[in-house]
C-alpha cells in the first residue's frame, strides 16, 4: 500500500507546525505573542517545511521548465 505524495505531504506539514505551535505557545510570555508571534512562526515553518518536503524529498518541481534562461544553446 502506497500513500499519495500529497498526502504524505500534507500529514508531514501538519505535524511540523503543530509542534512548532505547541512549542510556541508553552514557551510564550507575552499575550501580543499568543495573537501574532505564534501563527505567523506557524505559517512561516508551514511555507518552509512545504517547500521542504517538495523539492528535497520528492524532487518535484513546482511549474519550472527544464530549460534555463541563463543557459545557450
Amino acid at each position: 500500500m502506497q500513500i499519495p505524495r500529497k498526502t504524505l505531504k500534507r500529514v508531514i506539514n501538519l505535524i511540523v507546525v503543530l509542534i512548532v505551535a505547541i512549542v510556541g505557545f508553552i514557551k510564550v510570555k507575552h499575550p501580543l505573542s499568543y495573537l501574532i508571534g505564534v501563527p505567523v512562526t506557524s505559517w512561516v515553518v508551514y511555507l518552509l517545511c512545504n517547500a521542504m518536503c517538495t523539492d528535497i524529498l520528492f524532487g518535484e518541481k513546482l511549474g519550472c521548465s527544464e530549460k534555463s534562461i541563463y543557459k545557450e544553446n
